[in-house]
């Protein structure tokens, strides 16, 4: 074993070893993403239900990738309770037998949720919050408003602007960045070459980069080496007003902004307890916490958001929602032609 590898295998061990540990040092274990979004879950969500039940929570950053391999590792005795995930992973939770059901007896609040999000889960959790991909742009630099999706791909393609897209290396790279490319130049989920082809066209001109971590768009945007990007909603939104980027705008092109649904599932054979947690974190005033914090949308119909914010946060509405299942079923065909065609 090369010591690249025993590092490897070291580090993932330490990662198992840590996660058992919390899983046994608190009440309740629970997957979610790092940054403004944990910030907000704990804000928003852990302290109420710490404060609501006596309970500890420890929340766990990483990969929902990681964390499905460690729940079917040890499906009975599982190192998570609670798990945040994409809708591809959560497809994969349910496929393997790993997701508790949700019924109106254990989730109280679903009769307050939108339906269609509650639909997703197919019985076996719920959409918690979505954001919409979108395009930040430098409006000194781009006077001509970036209306429809084929008014961004066209001006990349024409040398108008320099921009920035998912790599296929980014996680929802696939159902947000090629399906969006493929299905406003004529292919849709299952057929993803036309997106490739557009692709190509548009580096053709040398003014397309790709980016596979979220922080490097802002970071080329602010500095100038890029005047536009296909980014999310929230993050834009924070760029822009936090971030004091008033030369910048937002905008969610027509016919609408691909959405990345991030789910709550209750892992199988998990602490009961967690049940409270849902109830909790789909509840309309964590909801309207969180979505406030974020500028992402969320599933509580009945939840109230801060005014200032609310404009900025992507109606249902405006979201493109493609077929998740479609997708991942020609997800290595569209993987393998996109390394073989673009290779970044």
């Amino acid at each position: 074993m090369t010591m690249h590898r025993w590092m490897g295998s070291l580090v993932a061990l330490l990662g198992q070893t840590a996660l058992a540990t919390s899983a046994f040092s608190a009440d309740l274990t629970v997957g979610a993403f790092g940054g403004v979004w944990e910030q907000s879950l704990r804000t928003c969500v852990v302290e109420p239900f710490e404060k609501q039940t006596g309970k500890s929570v420890q929340v766990v950053l990483g990969s929902p990738v990681q964390w499905l391999n460690q729940i079917a590792a040890n499906p009975t005795q599982p190192p998570l309770d609670i798990v945040f995930t994409p809708t591809e992973q959560a497809y994969d939770m349910i496929g393997k037998g790993l997701a508790d059901a949700f019924t109106k007896e254990t989730v109280s609040v679903l009769p307050d949720l939108n339906p269609d999000l509650v639909a997703f889960g197919e019985g076996y959790g719920v959409v918690f919050d979505y954001g919409a991909m979108g395009v930040i742009y430098n409006a000194k630099k781009i006077t001509k408003p970036i209306k429809t999706w084929d008014d961004f791909l066209s001006g990349v393609e024409n040398g108008d602007f320099t921009a920035t897209i998912p790599s296929i290396s980014y996680p929802s790279a696939l159902s947000a960045g090629l399906w969006n490319v493929s299905r406003t130049s004529g292919g849709d989920e299952k057929n993803a070459q036309p997106g490739i082809d557009r692709i190509k066209k548009m580096m053709a001109g040398g003014e397309l980069d790709f980016w596979s971590d979220p922080n490097q768009v802002l970071n080329a945007l602010a500095s100038g080496e890029m005047d536009a990007a296909m980014y999310w909603d929230g993050r834009s939104w924070a760029f822009i007003v936090d971030g004091k980027h008033s030369d910048f705008k937002y905008v969610t092109p027509a016919p609408g902004g691909p959405a990345a649904l991030t789910w709550i599932q209750k892992v199988k054979n998990s602490s009961p307890l967690g049940w409270k947690f849902v109830d909790i974190a789909l509840g309309a005033e964590g909801q309207g916490c969180f979505a406030s914090k974020t500028r992402y949308g969320v599933a509580n119909l009945k939840a109230v958001f801060d005014p200032a914010v609310e404009p900025m946060i992507t109606k249902y509405k405006d979201l493109s929602i493609p077929s998740y299942r479609d997708i991942n079923t020609s997800r290595e065909a569209s993987i393998e032609a996109w390394n073989k065609q673009i290779g970044r």
